[in-house]
């Protein structure tokens, strides 16, 4: 029965779960990538956190070449495409500390084109030495893919009573060192009588955002109108024009009172 060493493993988290390891991947190598799979003995083996690649132990001397892998990762979150800040570039894997010649040596994930409908959300390319002849020799530590959040606007909409008054937010966690989270009028309304308020600066996404956002009239008395405002969510995503008429995604939510 064939034996297998673990030869490196890769870590995909996120700041929008408060940099957990990001869950619901797949990771489908590429055809290329297939067939040296099987022509070298090697395993993937998907796990909560990532991803592991298994080197089958062999006799003889291990190859000299350097593996070129690619593989496709796909999604079961659609909506990680839009809380995601892709770069310009690529993320770049962080090393576990020094391997020498072993494991990853170069290690790269980029958004794949076309990523909606069910097709592949990311890619990532890496570079991998084989193990030597001493299996104990092979990595540990994971690589990671640290994914960050989109900076994405919100955006208030108020109806009913509220929409009759002058409105002010007040983050709650504001100080004279951190001024906070703040925001003006939008001319965009979800009604002809309701009103609008957008972030003047974009917030990370968060899966539990920490944002403590309380909602007072207006003027010199600043009467609290609501203790605490709901937080925005990535399930309520809409289309807002910005004061150089470009367009933008803004995180809605609506407030009924």
């Amino acid at each position: 029965m064939p034996r297998y060493s673990r030869l490196l493993a890769l870590d995909v988290t996120h700041e929008y779960l408060g940099h957990a390891a990001l869950p619901g991947l797949r990771y489908v190598p590429t055809a290329e990538t297939a067939a040296l799979m099987e022509q070298e003995g090697l395993l993937l083996r998907a796990l909560p956190r990532g991803v592991e690649l298994w080197q089958e132990q062999r006799a003889g001397v291990a190859s000299a070449a350097l593996w070129q892998l690619g593989f496709d990762v796909y999604a079961e979150d659609a909506l990680l495409r839009f809380y995601t800040a892709w770069p310009q570039d690529a993320y770049v894997a962080t090393t576990p500390g020094e391997q020498g010649a072993l494991g990853v040596l170069r290690a790269v994930a980029q958004p794949a084109r076309g990523g909606e409908g069910g097709g592949p959300l990311l890619w990532i390319d890496l570079a991998c030495a084989p193990l030597a002849a001493d299996p104990e020799a092979a990595p540990v530590s994971p690589w990671r893919f640290a994914l960050q959040s989109r900076l994405i606007h919100w955006k208030y909409f108020f109806s009913g009573g509220l929409a009759a008054k002058k409105l002010s937010i007040i983050d709650l966690d504001a100080s004279d060192s951190e001024p906070g989270w703040a925001f003006a009028p939008s001319p965009l309304a979800a009604t002809a009588n309701g009103t609008a308020y957008l972030s003047a600066s974009p917030v990370p996404m968060q899966s539990i955002p920490r944002q403590r956002l309380q909602l007072r009239e207006a003027g010199a008395t600043g009467k609290v109108l609501i203790r605490r405002l709901p937080n925005a969510s990535v399930d309520k995503l809409g289309k807002e024009r910005g004061p150089n008429g470009q367009s933008m995604i803004v995180a809605e939510i609506y407030v009924h009172q």
